[in-house]
């Protein structure tokens, strides 16, 4: 049996069990560990993207998925092509698109949530008492983590952020920034991992921010994805 993509991070342990599963059958398993020529994407690359477009000839384009860098560089492919691509939207935008194309009526935060099954809930830590306690607003963020072999931690998945109570920043600069950060740290527990980073991200936006808020640091833990595989 084949497995051509990568597994999204927070189901590799589903996975292994399926191929576990798969291999006490008799299964043979080819997959982007011992063979990593399988390897397919779904994510179009940009000649690929620049194709479609050529065969669909768009005229507007709504880039919705990635980080801001990546929705950017797809506007810019966009602009190139003489498709109109005048937005990046965030959770809780309202976006008009009429004959006159895309325009952003209204922003309207969503506070993160956890999805477990047919329940939604308000993630612990985050969310439902917005700006108590700051006089300059509150920011939320809640990141998913992985001890690594070397004995730091790695970002896995996208960074939950709510800063629609705060000055803009550069989320893109924040997110390089938290990721070096992560691989810099050693800390035995998420607890020590929470004490070690709270004073580097309070420093971090009070060099980037004019007024600094109240921030409240969520840590997830995560089983970091394998890098070898032997039978």
């Amino acid at each position: 049996m084949i497995f051509s993509a990568k597994a999204i991070p927070g189901n590799e342990l589903l996975i292994e069990r399926l191929k576990g599963g798969l291999r006490h059958q008799g299964i043979e398993i080819l997959d982007e560990f011992n063979h990593p020529e399988l390897h397919a994407s779904g994510h179009p690359a940009r000649e690929e993207l620049r194709t479609l477009y050529g065969w669909v000839r768009p005229r507007y384009l709504l880039p919705v998925h990635g980080e801001p860098r990546h929705q950017q560089a797809h506007r810019e492919i966009a602009e190139e092509l003489g498709i109109q691509a005048p937005l990046s939207p965030l959770n809780g935008d309202m976006i008009r698109f009429d004959a006159d194309g895309l325009t952003l009526e209204g922003r309207h935060p969503q506070p993160p949530c956890i999805v477990s099954q047919n329940a939604v809930a308000p993630l612990p830590g985050l969310g439902g008492h917005h700006g108590e306690g700051s006089r300059h607003g509150s920011l939320y963020l809640a990141l998913s983590v992985a001890a690594t072999e070397e004995g730091s931690w790695t970002r896995i998945g996208r960074l939950m952020l709510d800063a629609g109570e705060v000055q803009a920043f550069d989320e893109t600069d924040f997110c390089d920034w938290l990721d070096d950060a992560l691989e810099s740290l050693r800390a035995e527990t998420l607890a020590d991992l929470r004490l070690a980073l709270q004073p580097r991200l309070i420093a971090w936006f009070a060099d980037h921010l004019r007024r600094l808020p109240e921030i409240h640091l969520q840590i997830l833990a995560m089983e970091a994805p394998a890098t070898s595989h032997s039978e």
